[in-house]
């Protein structure tokens, strides 16, 4: 991967931070799909205290390409269109309050290796990227990069429509109960204003199956209405809105969507990566449908994130 880096608009080590900061790294191409992205970023670190690190990237020109077809060199057609992306991103960002602060920096390479790799140098906390579905960046910057940097994200990454302007005032926190989805929905917890609701959700996956008194179906959704109830608790004691917690029988996706969707929920989140037989059961690949099929913002956690 070709690393041309540009020079910050102000130096990333100019200001010391405490371990636990808040920082976030916000992918942009600097295009309409993004302006969401940038939108929540802006908002986020108002909120949380946070900064800030506006990432720009570019993917390189093919090598392999005969001089003939085009007389300049690789390299300096790579830095060409990293410096045309540093610009998009700072235009961008002209419009939106807060960011003037904000790290700034572009990079040539292919983006999900680049937004995973600079989050982890970076020490981040929150990987922000757009939701795109449409326009000639959808490729670079849009759902499919989600999919892929959240493969290899260590922290969480929050996929935003392109219309988001404001925090999250209805989440839907999609809980089963594992170690990141619960992690998912404190987090997403920590965003919405007080005057927010916080819908934990969980999908049972027996849909239209009938059941006894002390069947395993029974034993099932009891010991999952027991849990649920103990997650809204404690998420209780974390969040300043409002905690609220449902059960709906059917296939998770569909089901998040489908409650999302009633609910008018401008989140969905849920925890990632599922682990041994029980968390695909109830799991699966429900993010990448998630994140597939969303009309709002799209919080995945991975497994061993720790809580911002």
């Amino acid at each position: 991967m070709t690393t041309l880096e540009s020079t910050y608009t102000r130096p990333i080590s100019q200001r010391a931070e405490p371990d636990d900061a808040f920082r976030i790294v916000v992918a942009t191409a600097g295009d309409a799909e993004s302006v969401g992205a940038l939108w929540l970023a802006s908002k986020l670190a108002s909120h949380r205290s946070g900064s800030v690190l506006a990432l720009g990237v570019t993917t390189p020109f093919p090598h392999a390409v005969t001089p003939l077809l085009n007389p300049r060199s690789p390299a300096s057609i790579d830095e060409s269109g990293r410096l045309d992306v540093l610009a998009d991103v700072q235009k961008a960002l002209a419009d939106i309050p807060g960011t003037a602060s904000w790290s700034k920096r572009a990079i040539v390479g292919w983006p999900a290796d680049v937004i995973d790799s600079t989050a982890a140098s970076w020490k981040a906390s929150l990987i922000v990227i757009g939701l795109g579905r449409h326009g000639r960046k959808e490729r670079t910057f849009g759902t499919e990069t989600a999919v892929a940097v959240l493969k290899h994200a260590r922290v969480p990454v929050l996929a935003v429509s392109a219309q988001a302007r404001e925090l999250p005032r209805r989440v839907c926190a999609a809980i089963d109960f594992t170690p990141a989805s619960l992690s998912a929905a404190t987090l997403a917890a920590s965003m919405v204003p007080a005057d927010g609701t916080v819908f934990l959700f969980h999908a049972c996956a027996f849909k239209g199956v009938k059941s006894q008194a002390g069947d395993l179906v029974d034993l099932y959704r009891i010991g999952a209405r027991s849990r649920l109830d103990a997650a809204v608790a404690d998420i209780r004691k974390h969040a300043r809105c409002r905690v609220e917690g449902a059960i709906v029988d059917g296939e998770p996706s569909e089901s998040i969507l489908g409650y999302a969707q009633r609910k008018r929920c401008d989140l969905i989140a849920l925890g990632g990566h599922e682990q041994g037989l029980v968390d695909r059961i109830l799991l699966g690949s429900v993010r990448t449908r998630v994140l597939r099929g969303a009309n709002c913002s799209v919080l995945v956690a991975p497994p061993d994130v720790k809580e911002g």
